[in-house]
């Protein structure tokens, strides 16, 4: 417990409104907790440790604070400092012990009401080394405010070790007055002019990007994380640095032009909001100040059709120039104003983010990342002491940095509530991949392989292996529609049945997914013919809202430009939804095969679906759904599909019902 004295009360910045929001929602939660370990190649002295530790939460109120609700939440600094600190002996722990304290460490949760929000655990390392650990609350510090404290301490640790302590300069400027400056800025004209434009900017439709999800979303999110990392192949980082020689584009550019080509191509969106941090020190003043200061930079991508990477650059750094500008005003205020719907299960409404650290000194702030760098700190050989991370704030992360080696090395940070280790790996694969092609090739089209989502949970899941994985089939049987209405349909568009059964299975896909760009394997369908036995790939766009024989039009001539150009699906992008039109009974190595066949007075076929992926009971809904869709269709051709959905809709389930079933 902190002394109870305290020498001034603070309002609340804009961040640390939300950081306390968050804790009231959710006070168990280590969303906003962070832990930093340090390794020193020499052993601390505990004494000195102590000290110099102590030195850094007197000089700083921002860790000396604790947060309470009176009147509206406030923070008040108390005069005497409290250091939350530890010393384990531990010279004869192995890493995987020392890893085990530390996770435990980190669960401790913060009360915001007793403090203090700052901890330090200092351990034996093997035979002379230390590792000293800094965990903090996020309301009391950011990525910059880590990088000072490590500066400072290490300043401090070798003023005392040489009794040079009167060389340290006092502490002028303290978090309170960026709190004021912010204020300030907020009712000033500059900052209702950012106002302005981030109301232009983020208004309108805004779609959090969903990012292909092995688990169906918890109603409340765990937090629950992970990070697999990567260091660049050579040939993607020298294709790297030579694409930003050639371009003269900041590496941050390059690195998130390629990022979110990345994303396009795997959720299939073309308006992506990506977060990017920025260090939020307007003045130089607030340079060696501690505290939440810095912003994630809510950058809004709308990527042109049919976009080439040159054009996705340039596009991007624009914009990010442009958005900088406006860095300084709280997006909190914006989204407050624009009046999004909060769901309580996401933490944000941006559900990605990028993030490029650098391990050198740069204005008396060394930015830290997970790099293994060693480097000089005030005469302190450090380097950063590996942990994994089971916390995640986004649903997706890149993560990007140097080492000392000029190699580059990368993360993906993700939500463990909806996606599993395994996809992480595949998409690393394929973010390298595909990155050196478009490096290489960067005024061909970025390739979208975002496949439509029918992944429908049992209610127990359970784990994929290749000894669970079970198929079952649900056959169908149906009289001929309408006296023969699809005949009449195919005589009046001058197409094949098959174009017209597909183009009903795709306008279900929309139903369900509500995605206008949709993908799926086929076989057969030009002419029914069965030349190309392997699975084939069809993308149909249904933006502006075509009339279904439009659509079926549309379907029939991808169908033929699919068999003359061979178009296959990319490895490892494997399809989940096979249409066929066939009565042969292919073996199914795919998540849902839909077969249908027509005969003289009977539609008949059989959908054979992953057991593991797909519940029965969801099975038959969508054959009964099928069914009346071609009934609707075949009544009133000429409808709209958004028209044809709406009807559709009507006559099955209701959104809670779809929340309980569907990703």
């Amino acid at each position: 417990m902190m002394d109870k004295t305290f020498v001034k009360t603070i309002p609340l910045s804009e961040a640390q409104k939300d950081y306390y929001l968050h804790d009231l929602v959710y006070p168990m939660s280590p969303y906003y907790q962070e832990q930093y370990l340090f390794q020193f190649e020499s052993r601390l002295d505990v004494s000195v440790t102590i000290r110099a530790l102590y030195e850094i939460v007197k000089r700083h109120e921002i860790y000396r604070s604790i947060f309470v609700l009176e009147d509206e939440p406030i923070q008040k600094v108390y005069s005497e400092p409290v250091l939350d600190f530890e010393h384990v002996s531990s010279a004869t722990w192995d890493d995987t012990r020392i890893r085990e304290y530390f996770h435990q460490e980190f669960s401790k949760p913060f009360t915001l009401e007793e403090g203090p929000l700052f901890s330090c655990r200092l351990l034996d390392y093997k035979e002379s080394g230390s590792i000293l650990s800094f965990k903090f609350h996020h309301i009391c510090f950011d990525g910059w405010s880590v990088s000072l404290t490590l500066d400072e301490f290490t300043m401090i640790y070798q003023l005392l070790i040489t009794g040079n302590d009167h060389e340290l300069q006092p502490q002028i400027h303290q978090y309170a007055d960026f709190v004021e400056w912010e204020q300030n800025y907020i009712d000033s004209q500059e900052g209702e002019a950012a106002r302005d434009f981030w109301k232009k900017k983020l208004g309108g439709t805004l779609e959090r990007l969903e990012v292909p999800a092995d688990k169906k979303r918890p109603g409340t999110p765990s937090f629950k994380g992970g990070i697999s990392f990567f260091t660049f192949t050579r040939e993607l980082r020298d294709e790297l640095i030579a694409y930003h020689k050639q371009n003269q584009y900041p590496t941050d550019v390059i690195y998130l032009s390629l990022f979110s080509a990345f994303l396009y191509r795997i959720a299939g969106q073309d308006d992506i909001i990506v977060g990017v941090p920025r260090y939020g020190r307007p003045k130089r003043e607030f340079h060696t100040i501690m505290g939440p200061c810095m912003v994630m930079l809510p950058l809004r991508i709308k990527i042109p059709k049919n976009s080439s990477l040159r054009e996705l650059a340039k596009l991007i750094h624009e914009e990010l120039s442009i958005c900088s500008q406006y860095q300084n005003y709280p997006i909190s205020l914006i989204a407050a104003e624009l009046q999004y719907e909060r769901d309580k299960k996401y933490a944000s409404f941006f559900s990605t983010a990028f993030v490029h650290q650098k391990a050198i000194k740069q204005n008396a702030a060394i930015m830290l990342g997970n790099a293994q760098n060693t480097f000089d700190s005030n005469g302190l050989t450090v380097s950063t002491y590996p942990i994994g991370k089971d916390v995640s704030q986004y649903d997706l992360c890149l993560v990007v940095e140097k080492d000392n080696h000029h190699d580059i090395l990368a993360g993906f940070e993700y939500n463990a509530d909806i996606l599993e280790e395994e996809t992480i790996a595949k998409w690393i694969a394929d973010f390298e991949r595909t990155s050196l092609s478009l490096l290489k090739n960067d005024c061909e089209t970025i390739p979208v392989y975002g496949l439509p989502s029918l992944k429908i949970l049992p209610e127990d899941v359970t784990p994929f292996s290749t000894a669970s994985i079970k198929f079952e089939q649900e056959t169908f049987e149906w009289p001929c529609l309408q006296k023969n209405g699809i005949s009449q349909l195919v005589e009046a568009w001058g197409t094949s049945s098959y174009a017209i059964f597909m183009t009903a299975f795709l306008v279900l896909l929309y139903a369900e997914t509500e995605k206008e760009d949709l993908a799926l394997a086929f076989r057969a369908g030009w002419d029914e013919c069965e030349d190309v036995p392997s699975a084939l790939l069809l993308r149909a766009d249904l933006s502006g809202n075509p009339l279904f024989g439009d659509l079926v039009l549309q379907v029939q001539s991808k169908l033929k430009e699919a068999h003359y150009h061979q178009v296959s699906f990319p490895i490892p992008h494997e399809p989940q939804l096979l249409f066929e039109m066939s009565d042969n009974d292919y073996p199914s190595t795919i998540d849902f095969q839909f077969r249908i066949h027509e005969t003289i007075d009977h539609i008949n076929g059989a959908i054979t679906y992953h057991a593991n992926v797909f519940k029965r009971e969801t099975v038959q809904r969508i054959c009964t759904q099928y069914e009346y869709l071609l009934e609707n269709v075949t009544a009133e051709p000429h409808q709209r599909i958004r028209e044809i959905v709406s009807h559709l809709n009507s006559q099955f389930l209701t959104s809670d019902d779809f929340e309980q079933l569907f990703l």
